[in-house]
């Protein structure tokens, strides 16, 4: 999809009533999954290997359909949002918003690490109008043009995007050096190499932005996020932590490690939200391994 593939999409999105989009977006989500038979077989694997990784007796077991009707609800929820909307509507419990307004009342560079769950991209701009203006590292589109029309919607809401290697990852240190706020996304990275080894958890953690955190001396905030029954952003936080073994924080392994516990838990809540379409491979954790 081109750049104005994707200009056309968010026209057609603020234009029409959220009902007769959302059946569209649905509609033509099942149609790529009808049409790509392939890439939801792989999709649908990975869900079953998720469920091997729940402990209770498991419930309906959801599909590439759900899946990709859910990551076209996020994209249209993107789409439709300008920057003369009011914050979506999100839900916090008080365990969440507690821990963001003791975030928020401390000055230290916070490093928000999260994954491909649900409506991310909102819960971002919804974090900027909640934070003030904020710097997140993502992966660059393989088009340059579709890369703009995504940073620019980004900057919209007052995210702005870093990537190019290097120079994106000097600019990240020297945010969080200055004692910013930047986000980062933490469930896949761009090479198999960067994946912290020998957790036994489901969601891969990608090493970069801890180390990233740790060579800044941030701390770490993960969140998740989720589009409710009711359409409302759900997010939900974990405790900060810093990578200071010797200050008494974490090491690289133990951050890691919580970091996937705390991924798998909102993983196996709300499977058909998480936008990860490549199966793992076998053995890839000790759980599955042991399937």
């Amino acid at each position: 999809m081109t750049d104005w593939g994707y200009r056309a999409a968010a026209l057609v999105a603020r234009r029409l009533p959220l009902r007769m989009s959302g059946t569209i977006a649905d509609a033509i989500a099942d149609l790529y999954v009808a049409t790509h038979p392939a890439v939801a077989r792989t999709v649908e694997s990975r869900l079953r290997r998720l469920r091997r990784f729940a402990s209770a007796e498991p419930s309906p077991l959801p599909g590439a359909r759900e899946t990709y009707r859910a990551f076209a609800r996020s994209l249209l929820d993107f789409l439709r949002a300008s920057d003369r909307d009011r914050a979506p509507r999100v839900v916090l419990d008080d365990e969440a918003r507690r821990i963001l307004d003791l975030a928020r009342s401390e000055t230290t560079a916070t490093l928000i690490v999260s994954g491909h769950f649900g409506p991310w991209e909102q819960a971002l701009r919804w974090l900027a109008s909640e934070l003030g203006p904020l710097d997140a590292l993502a992966a660059p589109h393989r088009s340059r043009a579709v890369e703009r029309f995504f940073a620019a919607r980004r900057a919209a809401s007052g995210v702005r995007t870093l990537n190019g290697g290097r120079s994106a990852a000097s600019a990240a240190l020297a945010r969080l050096r200055a004692g910013g706020w930047l986000a980062a996304l933490a469930d896949r990275g761009c090479r198999p190499r960067r994946h912290v080894s020998g957790l036994e958890g489901f969601v891969p953690i990608d090493r970069a932005p801890l180390l990233l955190a740790s060579r800044a001396g941030a701390r770490v905030l993960a969140g998740v996020s989720w589009r409710g029954v009711n359409g409302a952003l759900h997010v939900r936080f974990l405790e900060p932590f810093s990578l200071a073994p010797l200050r008494g924080g974490l090491s690289l392994p133990q951050a890691a490690a919580r970091l996937q516990r705390f991924f798998d838990e909102h993983v196996l809540a709300h499977p058909a939200q998480w936008y990860e379409w490549t199966a793992p491979p076998l053995g890839e954790g000790g759980r599955e391994a042991g399937a």
